[in-house]
């Protein structure tokens, strides 16, 4: 079964790609695809595998709408800048659409049509009511003050407002690369200074918010432990796991080496280490560690927030470059940038699965080399959907403008105990309840209905992409574009395509 799937990775158009891309970098020779192609070229080869229309496959392939702006700022020495900004919508089969933004040096129109595309197609797999967006502004973080970059977050709020690309029923941006908590807030905080007396849902205007802001406890984790649930499902299948010789099911004894500890990578190999798999490598953009015996992420998470680095971490081998990467491992997890995984270094890999946990991190030619050596890939679309999952409950939240279970909270408590009471009565029983056990009677927080409506999602999109790869014979990635595919066509199949 794998050289059948690593023929479906292997058009003759392929052999002309080469690339040179690194993790650290987004360089690439004139021959090698640029990521919207990439994500297309998936989305060509999934749609070969449905009966939907060549003329329709175009239409939910193509984005709907970009904006491109450039904003001034006022540096702190007094000079003016005028910085490059973006937002693609797109499709509007679902409203309102969903994304990230992003701050880096890197991004153009073609990588957030293409990141765009990549969400629609995400949304669609867990089932979530949106349709697809992303959008962000050209800087390096690093670069710039926190004044700086507030008064970026806040300028570009409101272009986006006065341009109909932020609202809690048309564009709802979250956190990605290089933006978090703050520039949420501040994109909140910017849109109801303008819109709040006018829309009482204003603060459903972006995700990802603080809590005090109107956000969700278990946001920040939400990512890596998306990409926990999921890796976790793909585990407990020893069927799938044997086609690719992989005799131990579970996460213990798995080593894992993970490229990019920011929040994803860490809250990944945070869950995944507490089930009993072992980290024996890191990859960042400055170096790289490796360690056979294992490493304790939150002691890493520690030295990195104090050194701005992970090398010389004690106990561990470090490399000034991306060395560890390439260490023998049972999971690799790309969590950093797109592409990261190409023809150019795929043959070095020597991993027997690569979870995909950032969008994009394998380019077709990559994915043909890693196929033909055997390696099981899990697909982005789905790995990665625990950060817009847990966003979709914020905005529910900020709708429904209460704290999910703060209704029924006590009310469970109440009704379990009363259930004991009743035993007690009716068997003459005289059942005591210690501080242990008293805790497992309480009602559900905020927090536990988070981490339970993000672990429903994703194990259901896991056995449906599993159901599918299984009915049409091909690999996962394929079997999710085909069910995202195949959701984008029945919404616009059912509603129509409005001219």
């Amino acid at each position: 079964m794998i050289s059948k799937f690593s023929k479906l990775f292997a058009p003759k158009s392929l052999t002309k790609y080469t690339s040179s891309y690194s993790f650290a970098s987004s360089q690439q020779t004139d021959t090698e695809p640029r990521f919207l192609e990439m994500v297309q070229q998936y989305f060509d080869l999934a749609g070969s595998y449905t009966n939907i229309p060549q003329d329709k496959l175009e239409l939910y392939k193509q984005c709907d709408v970009v904006i491109k702006m450039r904003l001034p700022l006022i540096r702190d020495n007094g000079k003016i800048e005028f910085i490059p900004a973006y937002r693609a919508q797109h499709k509007h089969h679902r409203l309102p659409v969903k994304g990230g933004t992003r701050y880096s040096d890197h991004i153009d129109l073609q990588e957030v049509e293409a990141l765009s595309s990549l969400m629609t197609l995400k949304c669609a797999v867990v089932e979530l009511p949106y349709g697809g967006a992303k959008g962000g502004i050209k800087i390096n973080p690093r670069n710039y003050s926190a004044r700086e970059i507030e008064d970026l977050t806040r300028r570009y709020t409101l272009e986006l407002a006065k341009k109909g690309f932020i609202g809690a029923a048309i564009d709802v941006p979250g956190p990605d690369m290089g933006t978090g908590a703050r520039e949420m807030a501040w994109m909140k905080d910017t849109y109801m200074a303008f819109y709040g007396h006018t829309d009482i849902n204003a603060t459903a205007c972006c995700t990802g918010k603080p809590i005090s802001q109107g956000g969700i406890n278990g946001r920040v984790e939400s990512t890596g432990l998306g990409v926990f649930f999921a890796v976790r499902e793909f585990l407990k299948d020893a069927e799938l796991l044997g086609k690719y010789g992989i005799k131990e099911t579970g996460y213990p004894g798995k080593t894992i080496i993970i490229q990019g500890f920011g929040n994803v990578g860490y809250y990944a190999s945070k869950y995944m280490t507490e089930a009993g798999a072992k980290v024996i490598g890191v990859v960042e953009y400055n170096g790289s560690i490796y360690n056979p015996e294992g490493i304790d992420p939150e002691k890493l998470l520690e030295y990195k927030n104090s050194k701005g680095t992970i090398y010389g971490f004690p106990g561990c081998e470090s490399f000034q470059d991306d060395s560890a990467f390439y260490k023998p491992c049972d999971i690799l997890i790309p969590a950093a940038v797109e592409r990261s995984v190409n023809k150019h270094n795929a043959h070095k890999f020597q991993c027997k699965i690569l979870a995909e946990a950032a969008n994009g991190p394998t380019t077709l030619a990559g994915e043909e080399i890693l196929l033909s050596k055997g390696v099981l890939i899990l697909p982005d679309i789905l790995l990665n959907a625990g950060g817009v999952t847990v966003s979709y409950f914020e905005w529910l939240k900020n709708l429904d403008h209460i704290r999910p279970g703060r209704m029924i909270k006590r009310w469970e408590e109440k009704s379990r105990r009363n259930l004991i009471e009743v035993i007690n009565q009716a068997t003459g029983l005289n059942i005591q309840i210690d501080e242990k056990q008293a805790d497992m009677l309480r009602g559900p927080t905020e927090l536990d209905i988070v981490y339970s409506g993000l672990e429903e999602v994703m194990c259901s999109a896991v056995e449906e992409t599993k159901t599918t790869a299984k009915r049409l014979g091909v690999n996962l990635r394929i079997a999710a574009y085909v069910n995202a595919i195949e959701k984008v066509h029945l919404s616009f199949e059912e509603s129509g395509i409005v001219l």
